[in-house]
């Protein structure tokens, strides 16, 4: 669920290793110098539907496959390993309530989320309410010394251990944004759901725009990021910044009420099939 390839995998463009290699005079000055990178070789596109890059009923099976049944980081003993890995599916039941905050969040970044969120509720029948009270997906977009202050407050309370993303996220300037997502029952047995969106002050402009459209979509359950998804934001490649009409269809494909939480690849797969068939493009997106 985070960009932690954002740099590396740059290395594939000779302008952007040139970036990387030369640059030293700040964060902030290497993500905008690579969002020009990515957008002179035509990359960080926000074209919703684009026709180069058609997409079937098939492709849109494999996809969700590909993105709501796997995720890109293994938890063991030790540190987070980047490794796709096989997971039950995981979506939002109920009303979801945010709320954006930390230092350097603007008005801006708030017409951005709201923009965002009405398309949600749309995609997903869930209720969204913004709230200054206590909120089940928390956005924080903080400076440098914000993420010093999280650093320092994971470390005395002995939470490092399970934040280890937004420990990175706030101590490499690898990750521009991370989100950590998670579900417990209550003593009641209905779900609590808690999300943590963090994102560097240093972002700007359409890095920052992508940072909030693909973390709070993967934070809905769309978790995994894969190099052959496209046209979509769950592709480390950068080459769309925002969601697309593609990325709808796995939105609503997940939250469709014939599949539940926690179910595996192999219960809900069948049950994806049979949403596509009946909501999908077609076999022939590209004829």
């Amino acid at each position: 669920m985070t960009r932690a390839t954002l740099f590396r995998r740059l290395t594939l463009y000779a302008a952007a290793a040139a970036i990387l290699a030369g640059c030293a005079d700040g964060t902030q000055t290497r993500y905008r110098d690579l969002t020009d990178a990515y957008a002179a070789i035509g990359f960080l596109r926000t074209d919703a539907a684009p026709p180069d890059a058609p997409f079937d009923n098939d492709d849109l099976i494999r996809n969700f496959e590909r993105i709501a049944f796997y995720s890109e980081f293994a938890r063991g003993d030790g540190p987070l390993e980047v490794r796709r890995t096989p997971t039950p599916l995981f979506k939002w039941e109920g009303p979801v309530t945010w709320k954006l905050e930390g230092d350097a969040a603007t008005q801006a970044d708030r017409r951005a989320y709201q923009a965002l969120i009405a398309r949600l509720e749309r995609l997903t029948d869930l209720d969204f309410a913004e709230t200054q009270d206590s909120a089940n997906v928390l956005i924080l977009i903080a400076s440098k010394d914000q993420r010093g202050e999280i650093v320092d407050l994971l470390d005395a309370r002995g939470l490092s251990d399970r934040m280890q993303l937004i420990r990175e996220w706030a101590r490499d300037d690898v990750y521009p944004c991370v989100a950590q997502v998670g579900r417990v029952e209550r003593e009641d047995g209905a779900p609590d759901y808690r999300a943590f969106i963090v994102i560097k002050e240093e972002t700007q402009g359409l890095l920052r725009l992508s940072c909030i459209h693909e973390e709070l979509v993967q934070a809905m359950g769309l978790r995994n990021d894969d190099d052959r998804v496209r046209p979509s934001i769950f592709n480390d490649d950068q080459e769309f910044a925002l969601l697309t009409e593609h990325d709808e269809y796995l939105l609503r494909i997940l939250y469709d009420r014939r599949l539940r939480h926690d179910m595996t690849a192999e219960e809900g797969m069948p049950i994806v099939r049979r949403i596509v068939e009946e909501i999908g493009p077609g076999r022939d997106a590209g004829g």
